[in-house]
């Protein structure tokens, strides 16, 4: 019992978490270390209060080890960004591969164990809710990663264009600095098509960025339809 209260109560503030990354969005605009701080918490607290209290006990090493590595490529490919942008872009696809796979790996695990609880309480809409969350927050991971890979790909309100007068490593420099200010508008821009409102900042020109968007739309429905599913099938089982 002591145990699901803790998971129940990690749910709430998972959720918590989540909508304060949406909130301080704006913020993390202008502080651009704010961005990373809060996505590190985000697989803190996913790790101690969810994870730790599952049900499900075969994984759990295995979101422990891709957390690790998940905080771990978010503080070296920042820092890369920064002093040598160049093994920065090089490192941007181990980087966003190592956060989809861990934030994938949590949002199964959480629909496994969503689907387990005995009861349907509060607390546990609440940890559906942040699981709707979490795909919005993997999708703006994608977003930023394709951004970096590709400066062309979105119409963005930062547009970084090359310094006059620098170097060439210079000006690669300057571009990639352009583009994590823009982060946050991508990670808000994907939280708008996980709705299916839309936004003018996703607005791709290649084929790449079409694709994004479409992983991020289409996966926000399969959440929804996925869950009500599972859901419903257990409660026709029981009967």
């Amino acid at each position: 019992m002591l145990r699901l209260r803790r998971r129940h109560r990690g749910y709430l503030i998972v959720l918590t978490v989540e909508i304060a990354i949406l909130l301080l969005l704006p913020l993390a605009q202008a502080v651009s270390w704010l961005l990373s701080f809060l996505m590190i918490s985000l697989c803190s607290v996913l790790i101690a209060y969810v994870s730790r209290y599952s049900t499900l006990r075969r994984t759990r090493p295995l979101v422990y080890g891709l957390g690790a590595v998940a905080v771990g490529m978010e503080i070296i490919w920042k820092w890369a960004l920064y002093f040598d942008p160049a093994t920065g872009l090089w490192l941007t696809l181990p980087h966003v591969i190592a956060w989809l796979m861990f934030l994938m790996l949590a949002l199964v695990r959480k629909v496994k164990s969503l689907v387990r609880e005995p009861y349907v309480t509060t607390s546990v809409v609440m940890g559906a809710a942040s699981g709707y969350l979490l795909v919005g927050i993997a999708g703006g991971v994608l977003l930023n990663a394709v951004s970096v890979l590709s400066p062309s790909t979105f119409a963005l309100p930062v547009v970084p264009q090359a310094a006059a007068g620098l170097t060439p490593d210079g000006q690669v420099q300057h571009a990639v600095l352009g583009q994590l200010a823009n982060a946050p508008a991508l990670m808000a821009a994907s939280f708008n098509l996980l709705t299916t409102v839309g936004s003018s900042v996703a607005n791709p020109i290649d084929v790449l960025g079409q694709v994004s968007i479409t992983i991020i739309t289409v996966s926000g429905q399969l959440y929804v339809a996925i869950l009500i599913a599972l859901i419903l099938g257990r409660f026709h089982k029981r009967r």
